[in-house]
């Protein structure tokens, strides 16, 4: 008898265990699935993954946490096994089959992608809206097969803790050489700042100094261009950075942009609203102005345009008002959307964001040269891969000796969500700084031996000798070319005792084309 009651007692307090667990589930589920609904793909992907792990062949949860994986800003091509599963299950979600295809272009495998919009395209009904998205991935992932195949010859930076966050760090811009910075960051500008309803904090606006060569920590730019979680957004800056380009909403969530100029303090000044004819039906959603401030690009849906969002330029009169916004026409614009102009700094390279022309998925970066003929850019290049991904890439902005790009990528080395890289494009010629140095005796009654004295340069990180040198034989002056990076210079000549010196070649706004040193030989 008290072995039954013992064995009741443990088949109960089993059951009330099984039911707990299945409560605490439920919980999770409906937790889950509330901040799915809203959008906050962010958190429920941590819910969803912890639901997967105890239920791993449901349907729901695994397409729920494919659809997060791919609207999270992270490696989206995570979503590959979930939906694989969802695919392979009794009546799958008939959106499945797309959405594997686009996480397999995240991850490069264009044939695999092709085969899944292809099933979709065969089981889909003719009045399908997405089949005209299906028919532009098909596109992508031809041209990502290609694309992929001729990669260009460049290196990631990323730029650190100074300017990058465990949060969204974005749309970088720099002067023409490099002397600051300003970009758009979504980390909590106080301990108590609130989220918004999709997980995230309101973006603000920061701004780094180039120090010694490097980029200082970045400090938010202030009143009077916005406040903490104001949510005001930089979206262009003209070469010399004097002008700022500002996108604000307004209480009905409608987006205009705004100027802002250097005041002679330093500082920049309050926000300058743009004139109907550029803010007009339409939102803008990005801008560029050249350097004397005579044209402003910008993004917008308009009626006239050739579909999706299109770019517009518009021209300062004599009289000091806008002239009337002109579409860039077929060249630029395509039937897809385009985005986020941007100048070369000598104005002659036009660059911006398309989903058209020859993308390889979402939006990619293409540039245009100008025609000094006919006065307008010509056709767009894709600036290649791996500049150019299966995300979005977004805004791109080149130095003045076009060997430094910027962008923000999501790669596997961040600091976490989209971070700033310097983009270095190795096929273009370095700046090299040049010493000019001489060499003398401390004591002037000395005579150094010229023909028997020797230099050698180091690199301090690598441990290399970059080279050896020798002095004029009458004179003892010497000229060593180095490109940037931190050496250590050794001369050795009779009867002195050796001389060391380190010498540093900065790039950036610290960049000197030519640099003179003074050896002082001691016995």
């Amino acid at each position: 008898m008290t072995r039954l009651l013992l064995l009741s007692s443990i088949c109960l307090l089993s059951l009330n265990s099984i039911t707990a667990q299945s409560k605490d589930r439920k919980a999770l589920a409906n937790k889950a699935e509330a901040k799915f609904k809203v959008e906050n793909y962010d958190e429920a992907l941590d819910d969803y993954l912890q639901l997967v792990t105890d239920d791993p062949k449901n349907p729901e949860f695994n397409y729920n946490l494919g659809v997060c994986y791919l609207n999270s800003n992270g490696v989206k091509s995570k979503a590959v096994p979930y939906l694989e599963i969802v695919v392979r299950s009794e009546n799958p979600n008939p959106k499945a089959e797309y959405l594997l295809g686009r996480a397999y272009q995240y991850a490069n495998r264009f044939d695999d992608a092709l085969d899944q919009f292809e099933k979709y395209k065969a089981k889909a009904k003719k009045d399908d809206p997405l089949l005209k998205e299906v028919e532009l991935e098909i596109q992508h992932s031809i041209n990502g097969k290609e694309i992929t195949k001729y990669p260009i010859d460049v290196s990631f930076q990323n730029l650190g803790k100074n300017i990058n966050s465990a949060y969204a760090d974005y749309y970088p811009f720099i002067t023409e050489n490099e002397s600051f910075m300003v970009y758009n960051t979504k980390r909590p500008y106080t301990a108590n700042a609130q989220k918004l309803y999709n997980g995230q904090y309101s973006n603000s606006i920061y701004i780094s100094k180039v120090v010694k060569g490097d980029y200082a920590e970045g400090e938010i730019i202030g009143k009077p261009i916005c406040e903490p979680n104001s949510g005001e957004e930089v979206i262009g800056m003209n070469a010399t950075g004097d002008i700022l380009v500002i996108y604000k909403t307004n209480i009905k969530g409608e987006g205009k942009i705004y100027l802002s100029r250097t005041t002679p303090l330093g500082t920049y000044s309050k926000l300058e609203a743009l004139p109907d004819v550029i803010n007009e039906t339409g939102e803008v959603i990005s801008a560029c102005i050249n350097n004397d401030a005579s044209t402003i690009y910008f993004a917008s849906y308009k009626t006239d345009g050739l579909g999706g969002t299109d770019l517009y330029s518009c021209n300062k009169l004599p009289t000091g008002k806008w002239s009337k916004a002109m579409n860039m026409g077929p060249e630029i614009n395509t039937k897809y959307d385009e985005d986020f102009p941007n100048l070369s700094p000598d104005g002659k390279t036009f660059y911006f964001s398309s989903k058209g022309h020859s993308s390889m998925g979402g939006y990619d970066i293409f540039k245009a040269s100008f025609d000094e003929e006919t006065k307008v850019f010509g056709k767009p290049l894709n600036i290649g891969y791996p500049v150019n991904s299966s995300y979005d890439d977004l805004n791109f902005r080149i130095s003045k000796n076009g060997r430094y790009g910027y962008v923000a990528s999501l790669r596997g080395e961040g600091l976490g969500d989209f971070d700033i890289y310097r983009v270095t494009f190795n096929t273009i010629e370095i700046e090299n700084s040049v010493f000019i140095g001489n060499i003398f005796p401390k004591d002037s009654a000395q005579k150094v031996d010229y023909k028997s004295t020797y230099l050698t340069i180091t690199n301090n990180s690598s441990g290399e000798t970059v080279g050896n040198y020798v002095p004029n034989p009458q004179t003892g002056r010497f000229i060593i070319i180095l490109p940037p990076g931190k050496y250590t210079l050794l001369c050795e000549a009779p009867d002195f005792k050796e001389y060391k010196q380190p010498l540093e070649v900065l790039d950036k706004i610290s960049y000197q084309p030519e640099i003179n040193i003074y050896i002082e030989l001691k016995n």
